[in-house]
């Protein structure tokens, strides 16, 4: 389903990554606020010549979109290894609930796959309980706990 991103991608990309950050700014107020675009043109074409975005188009429509980043583990007292980092994904809203995430999370786990990675992560708010669920019945499991405090 998942297919590199082109130009013509932008405009439907950029309505979906602000759907999503929609969502993040009222969880998040304090460290995140609303823009007009999150994919200017240099940045969507840093993503694409990066190989990092990837959109799911239905009938000929951009549906769907997910950002992905290589990391290098590779510190002392780690094992080494090479993770791939769903660090952005979305369905445009009016197609949720009929499988084409799910049919994105086959695509991003074959890349990471053939990319030569062990693992593949994601950052998700705990309040987004539908994207949690989303995830861990694509075999997703909680690793961590992130903590913050304020000063």
């Amino acid at each position: 389903m998942l297919q590199s991103a082109v130009e013509t991608d932008r405009e439907a990309v950029n309505a979906m990554a602000l759907q999503v950050h929609a969502m993040h700014v009222a969880w998040r107020p304090d460290i995140y606020a609303m823009v007009e675009e999150l994919y200017p043109r240099e940045r969507f074409w840093e993503a694409i010549q990066e190989r990092q975005l990837y959109v799911a188009k239905l009938g000929g429509l951009t549906v769907g979109y997910v950002l992905l980043k290589i990391r290098h583990y590779d510190w002392p007292g780690m094992v080494r290894r090479k993770v791939m980092l769903v660090d952005e994904i979305c369905v445009e809203e009016a197609y949720r609930g009929q499988g084409i995430g799910k049919a994105m999370m086959a695509d991003v786990h074959a890349l990471a796959k053939a990319f030569g990675c062990s693992d593949l992560q994601l950052g998700v708010y705990p309040q987004n309980d539908e994207a949690v669920a989303f995830y861990q019945k694509c075999g997703f499991a909680i690793r961590s706990i992130e903590m913050q405090r304020k000063v």
